[in-house]
């Protein structure tokens, strides 16, 4: 047989794997196997066993013909190897070769160990491959070298085991042209996949964020009925492409519709599908009357599995790659919608909880030197016992009101009087207050944002020195926002406090500038974070900023 003759069997036998490597590569079995190879054992054996069945078919193809030992194995455990990684290629070459020695004869020990060596070589190459995009043309390279580096040592070390008359020689270019074209037109079909992949999830990406965008309002609180209804209608809109979808919880179906819109052939529809969901979606064994394919994505809310999103087609339709890449990025989509709400929920939660926890910080102390104060001028002046008694509830009433509001900076200016003056009433002319309103507008505050400024002033600040000192609340208005500083001559915080008074992840006694920072940051960005300046004996100053609201009155 003329070396021709040689090279038209093995490219015709490497032709006919090709076009079932193809093929299959059109299936979702092959799709998944290729998808998850970098993540799933099954994946590769998969693979090994794909290469190691066309590889043995190979060489018994190859044993009906006079040049028995002359086949194209190198290129099944090379191609096995730049797909799979080492193991892949390591197992399929140790399979093809206990194969070939049952088919064939008694397997010399140099073609067995040559033939696993190929495939650990090419494996060893997998991950540099992958990051070329597996190119057609660098696998034919390897396959070449490799093919060569085999045949030369065949050539040396076993000439005598090809078939009388026929040398190795005449079988060298044969299956070096084999090997090369084979392992290149095999990364060729799969460098296709990846693109066309590529292009799937490009389209589908651009639909889902359509989809998203136009659903993303309608998901800000959360999943429901109503939700759910309308989510589904605006992904059969905008995919155009499956004749029904569906949203569920683990419960019950949420909403449900269908490209379709006759009364008699909806009730089909729509019995098919509660009684798919009743079988966990999973499909009976008795044939539906209308859906016949429907792909399942499953919706998580922050990690903990809400439901699924379905989408589905009647008849004889089934779902196309590019479908299945669509519906799980809207599912992905929509998953991430639900975790944002939850996150949300959460810090809402939280800064009730901590507005809470400082509406209830309610000094023992505070209270007990208030009456006091109160009782002692009952005795001496009842107008100014009268007062502070108004100062007292009205300090209380807005203390424990419903901080999770915001009020205009007036308010909260009467609610600091109140406290300024029932101090005021115990420490006399120890404490002095002055206000600097440089503005005639007003502007909203979140409540209680004030409050704790000014009290660690007089606590830590003015308290504890001997002369007192006074306290500057200042407002000015500038381009964009309005700066509140709150000033005061007093005692100072030493660097050490001062590092950490703003950290709320430091456990303190007090939590109140922690959270006016945290409250500042969450309602306006880092940017207009709490600001404290301070110097020791020197005094304080405590500085935010408010944006500016859309909405702005006169007082």
């Amino acid at each position: 047989m003329a070396w021709y003759e040689t090279l038209i069997h093995l490219c015709a036998r490497i032709y006919l794997a090709l076009i079932v490597f193809s093929l299959l590569c059109r299936t979702a079995l092959l799709r998944n196997t290729i998808i998850t190879l970098q993540k799933k054992s099954w994946s590769k054996l998969r693979i090994i066993l794909f290469f190691s069945f066309v590889g043995g078919l190979d060489i018994y193809c190859g044993t009906l013909l006079p040049t028995v030992v002359l086949n194209n194995h190198s290129v099944f455990v090379i191609t096995a190897g730049l797909i799979g990684g080492p193991v892949t290629g390591f197992v399929t070459g140790c399979a093809i070769a206990l194969i070939s020695s049952a088919l064939v004869g008694p397997y010399i020990p140099l073609a067995a160990f040559l033939t696993v060596a190929e495939g650990l070589g090419a494996g060893l190459l997998s991950k540099w491959l992958q990051k070329q995009k597996y190119v057609y043309a660098d696998s034919g390279a390897i396959a070449f070298i490799f093919t060569s580096i085999t045949m030369g040592a065949m050539l040396l070390f076993a000439r005598d085991t090809s078939p009388a008359p026929y040398t190795l020689e005449d079988g060298v270019f044969p299956i070096l042209f084999s090997a090369t074209f084979g392992t290149g037109a095999f990364m060729m079909i799969l460098e296709d996949f990846y693109n066309q992949q590529e292009k799937f999830e490009g389209i589908s990406a651009k639909i889902a964020l359509k989809i998203t965008n136009s659903a993303l309002s309608i998901l800000q609180n959360g999943l429901n009925e109503k939700s759910a209804s309308e989510t589904v209608d605006i992904i059969i809109k905008e995919a155009e492409t499956f004749d029904f979808v569906a949203i569920t919880s683990m419960d019950e179906v949420l909403g449900f519709t269908s490209y379709r819109t006759e009364a008699p052939f909806v009730a089909f529809l729509e019995n098919d599908f509660h009684t798919l969901f009743k079988h966990k979606l999973v499909f009976p064994e008795k044939k539906l009357d209308v859906i016949r394919d429907c792909l399942t994505v499953p919706i998580y809310e922050d990690k903990r599995k809400y439901g699924y999103l379905c989408a589905g087609h009647i008849l004889e339709n089934r779902i196309s790659p590019l479908e299945e890449t669509l519906i799980n990025g809207i599912g992905t989509l929509i998953s991430t919608q639900l975790t944002f709400h939850v996150i949300k929920e959460k810090a809402d939660l939280l800064q009730r909880a901590e507005i809470k926890a400082l509406q209830s910080q309610i000094n023992p102390h505070f209270l007990f030197n208030a009456l006091s104060t109160i009782s002692y001028f009952c005795s001496t002046n009842a107008q100014t016992a009268k007062t502070l008694i108004n100062d007292l509830a009205n300090y209380y009433r807005k203390n424990l009101a419903d901080a999770d509001t915001m009020i205009t900076i007036r308010e909260e200016l009467q609610h600091i009087n109140a406290y300024i003056h029932l101090e005021q009433a115990r420490f006399g002319e120890r404490l002095r207050v002055a206000y600097e309103l440089d503005t005639e507008n007003s502007f909203l505050v979140p409540a209680l944002i004030l409050q704790p400024i000014v009290e660690n002033a007089i606590k830590h600040g003015l308290y504890p020195k001997i002369s007192g000192g006074k306290i500057t609340i200042r407002i000015d208005e500038r381009r964009s926002f309005f700066r509140i500083t709150v000033i005061d001559d007093g005692l100072g915080i030493d660097r050490e406090t001062l590092a950490t008074a703003l950290d709320d992840s430091i456990p303190k006694k007090s939590i109140g500038l922690s959270n006016v920072n945290k409250r500042l940051k969450t309602l306006y960005g880092n940017k207009n974070r709490l600001h404290i300046f301070s110097r020791k004996n020197k005094g304080t100053i405590v500085s935010m900023k408010i944006p500016m609201q859309e909405e702005l009155y006169s007082d």
